[in-house]
This record gives C-alpha cells, sequence and structure tokens, in this order.
C-alpha cells in the first residue's frame, strides 16, 4: 500500500509540474477568464494587474519546478523501497 500511495503522489506531482513548467501562459488565461467572470472582482484590482506580467509567468514556474523536483525524489524513494535481487551466480 505504501508503494501504491508514493506512485500515486509522484504521478500527481509529475503533471502538476509539467504543466505548470510547459504552460504557464494558458494556466495565466485561465485565471484571467476566472477573473472576469468573477464581477467582485475589479478592474484595477492589484492582483488582477499583476496576473497579467510576466513575473506571474515566472511565479508559476517555480512550483512547478518544485513539483518535479518532488517527484523525482519520490521515485527515488520508491525504487529504493524495493527488495534488491541478487539472481545472478556469483
Amino acid at each position: 500500500m505504501n508503494e501504491l500511495l508514493t506512485l500515486l503522489m509522484a504521478v500527481c506531482f509529475l503533471v502538476t509540474g509539467w504543466h505548470f513548467v510547459k504552460r504557464p501562459e494558458a494556466i495565466q488565461q485561465w485565471v484571467l477568464q476566472l477573473h472576469q467572470k468573477n464581477h467582485l472582482v475589479a478592474e484595477m484590482n492589484p492582483l488582477r494587474n499583476w496576473i497579467d506580467k510576466k513575473s506571474f509567468v515566472i511565479a508559476l514556474r517555480v512550483p512547478g519546478v518544485l513539483s518535479l523536483f518532488n517527484f523525482f525524489m519520490l521515485m527515488m524513494a520508491f525504487f529504493s523501497l524495493q527488495e534488491p535481487h541478487f539472481d545472478m551466480p556469483l
């Protein structure tokens, strides 16, 4: 069961990291559309103005890189949990 949860978490971190690193502009557009649908957010909201800038894309890529790093760490932990097999005769 522990191995299954480790694999599931690793796959989730891989998908999240991949989308945050490779497609931050699409996520940026999605967040902008979400803010446009919300009528409580004003046009001159500082958060909305920041979402339009390039620094928002960079801020999206940082958690993406950390998610990919976490994926690799979980995969290393997963493979270290496996029992070593010594099938070759000496």
